[in-house]
């Protein structure tokens, strides 16, 4: 019994890691419809994102900024970590924000899944192509993290915010949302936080491996419970 939960703890190791030590190559390569407001392009942006050991992108699509403060650039590529936003591990770029809207305080996981309601809103179809909801999404999701953002540039995102939070108090979670975070902690100064709205990239070859190695402590299983 005791090689069986030791092999048992192996498994879930194996697991585990395999799911915390991904990392992969982020490149900005558009800047979406060029819409910009109080000088900055605003959310979504094109980029690919390229698992590490392979040499091709895994995704080629929207990615959507968290973060007002930092600068990201057109070509210029960096290696970035990956968590849910639903189920923070920490590693994140904004894991001491805590902010109060009508009176309530609010914790970083939520903060976490107001944006991803937010990235959601924003890849809607009314919306993604839309220079006004753009603009009021972008900066909803910014004035979320950075409080020294212009908070309401085109008089939307106040609401936007307070649907947000309304969201998360009914039950969302963004567990439909990757956050990608540069990974040179600890202030994660290479660029810019991002959401994409699709399964993490590299997430079939790592659940492949999970499966691989499952398989592999059965099999020890079988050959200790046949020697007994």
């Amino acid at each position: 019994m005791n090689k069986q939960i030791c092999y048992l703890g192996i498994a879930g190791f194996l697991i585990f890691a395999s799911v915390g030590s991904a990392q992969y190559t982020m490149d900005l390569t558009g800047v979406g419809d060029g819409v910009s407001a109080d000088g900055v392009y605003v959310s979504p942006y094109n980029g690919t994102i390229t698992p590490d050991g392979s040499a091709n992108p895994s995704y080629s699509g929207y990615m959507i900024c968290d973060d007002f403060n930092t600068e990201s650039f057109l070509g210029t590529p960096w290696t970035a970590t990956s968590t849910n936003a639903g189920n923070l591990n920490g590693t994140e770029k904004f894991t001491t924000s805590s902010n109060t809207y009508n009176g309530v305080t609010t914790t970083v996981q939520q903060n976490y899944d107001a944006v991803a309601w937010l990235a959601n809103g924003l890849l809607a179809s009314s919306n993604v192509t839309n220079a006004t909801a753009q603009i009021n999404y972008s900066f909803a999701i910014w004035d979320i993290f950075n409080n020294s953002t212009p908070s309401d540039p085109v008089g939307g995102a106040s609401s936007l915010i307070t649907q947000a939070f309304a969201a998360v108090a009914g039950g969302y979670v963004g567990s439909d949302v990757t956050v990608y975070t540069a990974s040179d902690l600890p202030n994660h100064a290479a660029s810019q936080e991002f959401l994409v709205m699709t399964p993490e990239p590299g997430s079939p070859a790592i659940l492949g491996f999970d499966l691989l190695s499952v398989l592999a402590i059965l099999f020890f299983l079988r050959r200790y419970r046949a020697r007994a």
